[in-house]
């Protein structure tokens, strides 16, 4: 669907010939709409997507109108180039009015003419309403009057009238509005080279009669001096003709030495003959002169039959392309590309969280793949915004693509982009690629484990050459990009049953890191509950403790996104002054509660016998754990040390077995009854008693028999 621009103006004439203007070079991707003030108060088009003004003035009187959260702009105006020859007549010192609708009008178009370089002239604004008009005192020596295709306001007396035609929409409006509109931005390039192509073509006539009228061409190269490119343009027979500053500086070689030479003496590496020859513009060749890198551009140039008379080339240093780039991504951040999360958002003061929070703080300072893993629901998206905002590339864009949302068909064009015609409904133009547009800063690759294995292949190779390639294209573009991937799904097991690349996992796992489920962080539970309550209603619940203890036991399966909706649900069902208790939750958590494994609910173990404590311990499924934290507990006992309850349940985590805290805590308890282990006083941590090793001991020795 085209976009809709509105053009705002005064005069009617003005109106129309922007709008042809705009149409002549966007025409294929915009439709026009113009608001002329002089027949219509009332905004006509209310649906457009965005407005452009004519000046400051005309938007200040429209602004109200305008709809909220729409785009608008003043139009940067400037001289068609076609009409200075007109301007070019006149004697320095010579007194003119410069015409306008307004006074605004009147100044801007003085300000323009004299940055072209005809500061010769004596310019005085008119426009309706102005002294001179009003009293009828135009000073005698006043005979010539310039007007910008407004000539029904030259005062009768005055009988020399320049018309240089309305003013010309500057490339600086075509570009915002290129910008905005998100439209190619290769459209600048074409509209540039026609700005340039129109100034030559004025330079060659002046060039003709320059043995004539030294004075003539001393303001011509004025003109050319505006332009901020370096021009280098040739004749048929590859004699240089237009050598500008721009060029002397950049090429670091004088006018002087370059003009009417042949053009391959003075730059070898550009060839204006073949140019000329065949008739075809060669666009964006990076040009390596005097050990600086160049975006070169030729174009032929016509006479009026179409014959091509020479040719022209722009020089464009490579960095100020790359500093526009960097612009442009800038830009794009701020639209949409952006992470938004920090560390600080990141909710929770339990021992595994603050554990996983160093690891990826300590990673995020790295230039290295992370491979987030943890259940769904747990906070992957906010770990990796986070890891980024605190990375060297926080300046730089993040772009998410969750892979499990995309269908299949569809992946590749997004993440890698397609050029033009790659495939039936690609957009005109081509489109980058979600690598392209992350260059520079981070793309997040989640739920990675649902890529096909096309797809997984692509990436791999990207992430090792580090360049990419569009669908349908042979071009390789080199991205400098952070990758960060997620998954909630066991990625070894996919790599046995052939549905993910072993390779790609190693790739992308340089850094792993474990998010800790909700289960695993019981001391959690309640400054979460009260950190999403508060932030959405500004309240705070007060629990029975029956309720408490359910939620410290409940799974949370679905993790911080479950609580998540579980508190705004108790917020929505509990009045002001009522406390939560069991009958308010949900009826789903009560049932979830009944399927629980039987060994989420521990039991004081009251034998004696090595045997039997074995036996009710693998009844109760906490014969694995028990192992594990003894075994552990003995390690650090070795060296006359304890070990700390939050660094049991990391390495209990670790393993596989997900305990939270007073599930921890309650074993210790356990074992310190029964002898077990010795419980340290304030912050020394458990050890192992006589006892404990020798249980440990009959353990693993009925393991090696097969009992």
């Amino acid at each position: 669907m085209k976009k809709i621009v509105c053009y705002i103006g005064n005069s009617e004439s003005t109106c129309n010939f922007i709008a042809k203007q705009l149409m002549k070079f966007l025409g294929a991707y915009i439709e026009v709409k113009v608001w002329c003030l002089q027949h219509e108060d009332i905004l006509p088009y209310p649906t457009c997507d965005i407005y452009v003004a004519a000046s400051s003035t005309i938007l200040q009187v429209v602004k109200s109108q305008l709809p909220p959260h729409k785009h608008y702009l003043v139009a940067e105006r400037i001289i068609n180039s076609e009409h200075l020859d007109k301007l070019l007549e006149l004697a320095p010192g010579t007194r003119a009015i410069v015409v306008g609708i307004w006074e605004e009008a009147a100044l801007s178009t003085i300000n323009i003419i004299k940055k072209l370089g005809f500061s010769f002239l004596d310019l005085i604004p008119y426009y309706p309403g102005c002294e001179m008009e009003q009293r009828g005192l135009l000073p005698e020596d006043i005979a010539c009057a310039i007007t910008p295709g407004v000539d029904y306001l030259v005062p009768r007396r005055i009988k020399k009238v320049i018309d240089i035609g309305a003013r010309s929409i500057d490339i600086s409006t075509f570009a915002q509005l290129i910008q905005l509109l998100k439209l190619p931005m290769t459209l600048i390039n074409e509209i540039s080279h026609y700005y340039i192509q129109a100034i030559l073509n004025l330079s060659i006539n002046q060039y003709k009669m320059a043995a004539q009228n030294n004075e003539l061409k001393h303001k011509m190269e004025v003109i050319l001096n505006t332009v901020d490119e370096a021009i280098v343009a040739v004749n048929e027979k590859n004699k240089i003709i237009v050598f500008n500053p721009v060029a002397q500086k950049l090429l670091e070689i004088n006018w002087i030495q370059a003009f009417d030479r042949d053009a391959t003496e003075v730059i070898p590496q550009v060839d204006f003959l073949a140019c000329i020859h065949t008739e075809e513009g060669i666009a964006n060749e990076i040009k390596r002169i005097n050990g600086s890198y160049y975006i070169v551009s030729t174009n032929p140039f016509r006479d009026e039959s179409g014959f091509a008379k020479g040719a022209v080339a722009t020089f464009r240093p490579v960095v100020q392309v790359k500093d526009l780039e960097a612009k442009v991504r800038r830009e794009l951040k701020n639209n949409c590309n952006v992470a938004k999360a920090t560390f600080s958002h990141i909710v929770g003061h339990s021992g595994i969280l603050i554990s996983a929070l160093t690891q990826a703080k300590k990673f995020a300072r790295t230039d290295l793949t992370i491979l987030l893993q943890g259940e769904s629901g747990t906070g992957k998206e906010l770990f990796a915004e986070a890891i980024h905002n605190y990375s060297e590339r926080k300046e730089g864009p993040f772009v998410a693509i969750n892979f499990a949302a995309l269908p299949q068909n569809l992946v590749e064009s997004e993440l890698f982009g397609y050029d033009d015609g790659a495939f039936t409904g690609a957009k005109k133009g081509g489109k980058a690629g979600l690598f392209e547009e992350a260059h520079l800063g981070t793309i997040f690759l989640d739920e990675i484990g649902d890529a096909s294995l096309e797809v997984q292949k692509r990436l791999l190779r990207v992430l090792e050459e580090k360049k990419v390639r569009r669908v349908g294209s042979n071009m390789l573009t080199p991205v400098d990009v952070r990758v960060i991937a997620a998954t909630n799904q066991n990625l070894e097991l996919l790599i046995s049953e052939g549905k993910f690349r072993e390779d790609l996992f190693y790739r992308l796992c340089a850094l792993p890191i474990t998010i800790p489920p909700l289960s695993a962080r019981g001391e959690d539970v309640f400054v979460l509950i009260n950190y999403f309550t508060q932030k959405a209603y500004n309240r705070e619940l007060v629990f029975e403790p029956p309720l408490k203890n359910f939620l410290l036991d409940y799974r949370w399966p679905g993790n911080i996104r479950e609580l998540q909706n579980v508190a705004k649900y108790l917020c929505s069902i509990i009045g002001p002054d009522e406390t939560a208790t069991i009958r308010h939750i949900p009826p789903y958590m009560i049932r979830n509660m009944e399927k629980r494994p039987v060994r989420e609910k521990i039991s004081p173990i009251c034998e004696t016998n090595n045997e039997q404590i074995m036996i009710q311990l693998q009844k109760q499924e906490l014969l694995k754990p028990v192992v594990f934290i003894l075994t552990e507990v003995s390690k650090v006992s070795f060296l006359n040390k304890g070990i700390g309850r939050q660094s049991l349940q990391r390495a209990l985590h670790n393993c596989g077995e997900d305990f939270a805290d007073h599930k921890v805590r309650q074993l210790l308890k356990i074992l310190e009854e029964m002898g077990y282990v010795q419980a340290g006083k304030t912050r020394q941590g458990s050890k192992i008693t006589r006892e404990g090793e020798l249980f440990l001991s009959y353990i693993k020795e009925n393991e090696l028999a097969g009992k």
